[in-house]
């Protein structure tokens, strides 16, 4: 359904994230920290990123950050899966289409955070992207 690049430094929170969202369909990019969550971004150029908030390198806001600073990656909605994000915290980093779940999360939080940000995301697409109606006879897409 939708490429996930996730981030979690819990080995434990990693095997519940890809147990829940493969089982919803989702292809699951699992990182440890929120350095290689940036890069695994950069070159997998996932629909959405789920991710904790508290982890080493990088926290889940501060990758958050770095990805709304590059064009390529500032699209990108985010769900942030955290006990510990005050909404001050994810008010100044987090953008329109941007989900938070808390934590712990069941698995319907989760999947409804990831289904709420893909369909913004989805929707932006399609409002700047149409679809255009084939031609009746030929099928082809007509101008």
């Amino acid at each position: 359904m939708a490429k996930i690049v996730a981030a979690d430094d819990n080995d434990a929170i990693q095997d519940v994230v890809t147990r829940v969202l493969n089982r919803a369909g989702h292809e699951v990019i699992m990182c440890h920290d929120g350095g290689e969550l940036v890069d695994e971004v950069r070159s997998q150029h996932p629909e959405i990123v789920v991710t904790d908030n508290q982890m080493p390198v990088m926290t889940g806001l501060q990758a958050r950050e770095t990805l709304l600073e590059d064009p390529e990656t500032a699209d990108i909605p985010v769900v942030l899966a955290s006990a510990n994000a005050t909404d001050s915290d994810t008010r100044q980093v987090l953008v329109d289409g941007d989900q938070q779940v808390p934590k712990p999360f069941t698995a319907t939080q989760l999947n409804d955070g990831v289904d709420a940000a893909l369909k913004h995301t989805r929707s932006r697409h399609a409002s700047t992207h149409p679809t255009k109606e084939p031609h009746p006879e030929t099928g082809t897409p007509q101008a």
